[in-house]
């Protein structure tokens, strides 16, 4: 009953397009004085101006395919990055810090979407059998409540950590064992069962064999990294683990367990039982064809303290303390500094030029005001402040305030031979972080409203105009 509903209900021709629709407003960058739209091209090369000319032929490719079951995705096209902003690809190679991410078609973004949107609430039945202990790729739930709950059950003594990742999870988890996982979540829908079957197996790409030949790179084992189906395939992978750590290990051993994707941490009050915990979380990954990473800076057990933490989810988090992890923080310094280096200090008014430039970096959609037409209420605030605002170590923003006033001040002095006073930074309102917290960390206290409508229905308009503020800069 529910397959039928599926595809009589969901795949219409009406909401193909209104899929594509939101896509596109997703992608679109409203920061820029253009509003650019960041859409990666798939292997099959076409753009989102080329699909939206095509659109009534894709939207009946679609709406066919599916509704005869012989819908299959497109090779993915796959690009490696480098995971360390502060080292480029050949670097990051030689070091193994790079993952793969694969870029899908548009016509395969929009089914992966309708099928997310489908087995969504299906899936979030059978995790919500299990207390909250996954984090990624689920609705309301993210890294600052991991981060929240492990802080909590470290300061209720649970003090030794067993802090995993697991090699390679998403290039190496096997085919047939994730497809009887599939099977049992969804095992009244043979389709269902079909299309992820397709979807596991869609080929990594074309490889050249010869000057005559180019072929198929097959998929063997893995998923493909970056589609909003893959996320929901690792939670449904990883359920066992999730129910086995819950039921069987939590009975032999006073334990408590988060996990965020492929990255989880189990703390317990005794050094004995963290030990054996890990012999135990080994022999059952193993089972399942998965392995803890053997690099000691990805599993390692450690006994956390007030000066000694964890990081986990983009936080570092002790017993007294919720801070940003240092290749974060690393990340926002080489943003800086990118801007900083490309600042002329001997133009006039270039202060005030690199005012608006840094604002852009500390405030995100929040320098524009971004207001709804709709509902009459701003967006809500999206920014790198925002993200880490569960922090309690409020020195660390302090010294990036004074990182960020030396660096300027060192490229100033490189340009003017002159030194930048402090208080002119102040006198010009430059951005600070600390300042940032606390203004929101009043918000939170306060109710204040911002905009919920759905991306179709949200009109924005900038109640701030920066790009009036520059004209004056120049003028």
């Amino acid at each position: 009953m529910e397959e039928k509903v599926f595809f009589e209900k969901l795949v219409t021709k009406e909401n193909i397009k209104n899929v594509f629709d939101e896509y596109i407003a997703l992608k679109t960058d409203n920061l820029t004085e253009e509003n650019k739209v960041k859409v990666p091209k798939g292997l099959d090369n076409t753009d989102h101006n080329l699909f939206q000319k095509t659109l009534p032929h894709q939207v009946d490719m679609i709406f066919k395919r599916i509704r005869r079951g012989n819908y299959f995705f497109y090779p993915l096209r796959e690009i490696e990055i480098s995971k360390d902003p502060q080292l480029n690809i050949k670097e990051a190679k030689k070091l193994g810090k790079t993952r793969v991410l694969s870029i899908a078609t548009i016509r395969d973004v929009i089914t992966q979407k309708m099928l997310y949107d489908f087995l969504s609430p299906i899936t979030e039945k059978e995790f919500s059998q299990l207390p909250y202990v996954s984090f990624a790729y689920r609705k309301n739930v993210n890294a600052q409540k991991a981060a929240q709950k492990v802080y909590k059950e470290l300061n209720e003594g649970y003090v030794y950590a067993l802090d995993a990742d697991l090699k390679g999870f998403f290039d190496t988890i096997p085919h047939d064992k994730l497809y009887d996982q599939i099977q049992i979540f969804f095992n009244d829908m043979p389709k269902i069962q079909k299309i992820l079957y397709r979807f596991i197996h869609v080929d990594k790409g074309y490889k050249r064999k010869n000057r005559n030949r180019i072929i198929r790179v097959r998929r063997k084992e893995g998923i493909p990294q970056g589609g909003i189906i893959s996320g929901m395939l690792a939670n449904i992978y990883l359920h066992q683990f999730d129910r086995w750590v819950i039921s069987a290990l939590k009975a032999k051993y006073n334990i408590r367990y988060t996990r965020y994707a492929d990255d989880f941490i189990i703390l317990a009050k005794s050094e004995d039982d963290i030990i054996k915990v890990k012999e135990e979380c080994e022999k059952y990954l193993d089972s399942i064809e998965l392995i803890l990473h053997p690099n000691p800076d990805k599993t390692k057990i450690s006994e956390v303290n007030s000066k000694k933490g964890i990081d986990f989810v983009g936080f570092t988090i002790s017993k007294s303390n919720i801070g940003i992890k240092k290749s974060n923080v690393l990340k926002f310094q080489k943003r800086i500094e990118d801007i900083l280096k490309t600042t002329d200090f001997s133009k006039r008014k270039a202060l005030e030029l690199l005012k608006l430039r840094l604002s852009y970096k500390y405030f995100g959609n929040d320098y524009k005001k971004f207001k709804c037409k709709n509902c009459g209420e701003f967006e809500k605030t999206r920014n790198w402040m925002r993200f880490f605002l569960i922090i309690t170590d409020y020195n660390q923003l302090k010294m990036l305030d004074n990182w960020v006033y030396k660096s300027i001040n060192f490229y100033y002095f490189q340009a003017t031979g002159k030194r930048l006073p402090k208080k002119h930074l102040k006198k010009l309102d430059f951005p600070s972080l600390e300042k940032l917290y606390y203004e929101y960390r009043k918000q939170l206290k306060k109710e204040t409203k911002s905009c919920k409508c759905t991306i179709m229905d949200k009109d924005l308009y900038a109640t701030e105009d920066p790009y009036k503020e520059l004209f004056n800069i120049y003028s």
